[in-house]
C-alpha cells in the first residue's frame, strides 16, 4: 500500500506532511526548507535515491518497502542543554512504539540503531540547522518493515525486517510520528536521567563484551548502559569509562 498524505496528516499534533515516490533524501529535503516549513513537519518518500546514515554511509531504500520518513523540530536555544542525548531519546520512542504494538525482542544499539532478534532493523540520523535564537533538527528514521533484493555492496551487516508481521506503513508511520512528536515536547522539560529505566529495558549491550571502533584504534570492555549525559559506560580492569556520541561505532566482542 502507497503512503498516504492524509492518514498520516490526521496523525500529526503540529506540521505538515510531505510525501514523495522519489526524493534524493528525505532530510535533505527538509534541511532545505527548514525555514518556510513549520515545527513538526514530516517528509515521507517510497524511495530514496541519496539516503544516508550515520558518518554519511548510504542507507539502502529500495521502493515502496521500507519507512524512510524525516521529520522537522525546532527548538528555542534556550530550552535544550542536552541536545546530543536527543538521538537516544528517539530511539526509545520508536522501540515502545513497536512493543505497543507486540512486537518482541526489539533492541538498541547505542546511540542510533534499532535492532529486532539481535540484527539492525533501522536507524536514526539527527542532522541541525543553527540561527542566534533556534536550533532546527531534522530527524530522520529508516526502518525495514519488508525489505527485498538487497543489495550486499550497501548493506554490509546482519539485517531484520518485520515483514512477518505485515504492518501498514500508513499505521508505523502515523503512529510514530505523532509518539515522536510527543516525545519532543517533553524532551526539553525532563532531565534525561529520567529516560535511564526506559533505555536499559532495550539495550542490546548490556552488561555484554563490546569493543569500540575508533580513529586511534579498538577498546575493548564491557557495556555498562548509559549515564545522565546520555554516554556510554565501559568497564575495563582499571574502572568505568565514559564516552560521549562522536565518530565512533560499538560493535559486540
Amino acid at each position: 500500500m502507497k503512503l498516504n498524505q492524509r492518514v498520516i496528516q490526521q496523525a500529526l499534533l503540529c506540521g505538515e506532511v510531505n510525501v514523495f515516490e522519489q526524493i534524493d533524501s528525505t532530510n535533505e529535503y527538509l534541511l532545505n526548507h527548514y525555514r518556510e516549513l513549520p515545527s513538526g513537519s514530516l517528509c515521507l518518500a517510497e524511495s530514496q535515491t541519496a539516503g544516508r546514515g550515520r558518518r554519511g554511509r548510504q542507507w539502502f531504500s529500495p521502493i515502496s518497502q521500507n519507512l524512510y520518513f524525516s521529520m522537522l523540530w525546532r527548538y528555542e536555544l534556550a530550552e535544550i542543554s542536552q541536545i546530543s542525548s536527543l538521538s537516544l531519546v528517539v530511539a526509545i520512542t520508536i522501540a515502545e512504539t513497536f512493543e505497543q504494538l507486540d512486537v518482541s525482542d526489539i533492541q538498541i544499539k547505542w546511540p542510533n540503531d534499532i535492532y529486532y532478534q539481535g540484527k539492525k532493523m533501522g536507524g536514526i540520523l539527527i542532522e541541525s540547522r543553527m540561527d542566534s535564537n533556534h536550533a532546527y533538527l531534522v530527524i530522520g528514521i529508516g526502518l525495514n518493515l519488508a525489505m527485498q533484493n538487497v543489495d550486499p555492496k550497501v548493506v554490509t551487516q546482519p539485517w531484520a525486517d518485520l515483514a512477518d508481521y505485515q504492518f501498514d506503513r500508513n499505521q508505523i508511520a502515523a503512529m510514530l510520528a505523532k509518539k515522536l512528536q510527543h516525545a519532543l515536547i517533553a524532551f526539553p522539560h525532563h532531565p534525561f536521567d529520567e529516560y535511564l529505566p526506559r533505555w536499559q529495558k532495550f539495550d542490546l549491550y548490556y552488561q555484554k563484551p563490546v569493543k569500540l571502533l575508533t580513529e586511534q584504534g579498538d577498546i575493548h570492555g564491557i557495556s555498562r548502559g548509559i549515564n545522565e549525559n546520555g554516554e556510554l559506560l565501559l568497564a575495563q580492569t582499571d574502572g568505568i569509562k565514559t564516552f560521549a556520541i562522536g565518530e565512533i561505532s560499538l560493535r559486540a566482542d
